[in-house]
């Protein structure tokens, strides 16, 4: 899955790739030594796949002999459900988004995970969405107010009801656009800068959103389509202040770029590690399961990437300074509000529809406007 959050169900993965990708092999050279099997995971590419690799993947090859076969090209979420039904899955482990996972939980197409296989304790420490019979929280990002600090100087933003006061920030705004749904967090972003408390958040208030966009809208020069773009639009002066993930921003800011967010109402977002019904290595896809949840292998990840991880006695091995940098440190979560997937993926009342596409069609008879 790449980050951005649009494409996560974008292009499909095409036999061939995988074929050609399970005969290659990955890992470690092991000498001609003979494998102890295989596991096949998609691809994400980019730095979550870097970090994936050298944090889970390459370790757990090396301690288990298992090769990991890492398939390429975007996760389509269609084409994996239609391989699961025909009982020819393209995966053994895979990385769903949490507002897809539902779609797999409705096909049948997941197998239980094997807490047996797990370390003592690590279960209870996956936080702060709990794991669940058939999924496990991977890792988290967060959607936070960002501005330019180069336009603003000292002024630091605490809130979104702050995204909106141009009159204290001044400077043209962008959002996630709202034909995502979940993925933007923009309704969820929208309803807290009208001043709904984040325990009243769900169910959204759709009239009190567009309402609250309807003020923003003026000041609105675009809606972003990939996670580097708000930094683009930051750096680049066409606005001042932002929604973005967190971790693109780290990132900026390490290479000296003028930005700055903060984590107060920042939205916790999430993808779930799950395995196909069906998979053909299903046991390796369990042990690697299992391996990656275990504390280093996660505080490792969390140094790889500033995504945080998913199992929280990781940040027992992680620095101070590393901690401050992610989402769901304890002292950045307090003040955080994780999306609702179940929410989200509910049938909406007086509807045969999710709330998410009821969201979406709203949101386009909005911005037609």
């Amino acid at each position: 899955m790449k980050f951005s959050r649009k494409t996560v169900l974008g292009a499909a993965v095409t036999a061939g790739a995988l074929l050609t990708t399970a005969a290659c092999g990955s890992g470690d050279d092991t000498g001609g030594a003979p494998s102890a099997g295989t596991v096949v995971v998609p691809d994400p590419g980019g730095d979550l796949g870097k970090a994936m690799k050298k944090a889970f993947f390459d370790p757990f090859e090396k301690k288990t002999g298992i090769d990991v076969v890492l398939s390429p090209g975007e996760f389509d979420a269609a084409v994996v459900l239609t391989g699961v039904k025909a009982g020819a899955p393209a995966f053994d482990l895979v990385n769903i988004n949490g507002a897809v996972l539902q779609r797999f939980r409705d096909g049948a197409a997941l197998e239980p995970v094997d807490y047996t296989q797990w370390k003592a304790g690590d279960r209870d420490k996956i936080s702060p969405v709990k794991a669940a019979d058939d999924a496990v929280p991977a890792y988290y990002i967060s959607v936070v107010p960002a501005w330019s600090t180069a336009k603003l100087g000292d002024q630091a933003l605490t809130s979104w009801a702050d995204f909106w006061d141009v009159a204290k920030f001044p400077g043209k705004r962008t959002l996630a656009p709202g034909a995502w749904g979940a993925g933007g967090a923009t309704f969820e972003i929208a309803a807290l800068a009208d001043g709904v408390a984040p325990k009243d958040l769900y169910p959204i208030d759709y009239d009190r959103v567009f309402a609250s966009l309807d003020k923003l809208k003026p000041n609105l020069v675009k809606y972003w389509e990939t996670g580097a773009e708000p930094i683009q639009l930051l750096t680049g002066g066409q606005v001042t202040v932002a929604s973005a993930w967190n971790g693109r921003v780290a990132g900026a800011k390490e290479k000296g770029v003028p930005v700055a967010s903060t984590w107060n109402q920042s939205i916790l977002q999430y993808d779930n590690w799950a395995i196909l019904k069906g998979a053909k290595n299903a046991k390796n896809a369990q042990k690697l399961l299992a391996f990656m949840m275990e504390p280093q292998a996660q505080a490792d990840f969390a140094n790889a990437i500033t995504y945080s991880p998913a199992n929280s006695a990781a940040f027992d091995l992680l620095s101070e300074d590393r901690a401050a940098l992610l989402p769901t440190s304890p002292k950045n979560v307090a003040s955080a509000v994780t999306q609702d997937y179940d929410w989200w993926t509910a049938t909406a009342p007086g509807s045969t529809k999710s709330n998410e596409e009821v969201a979406i069609e709203r949101w386009q008879a909005w911005v037609s406007k």
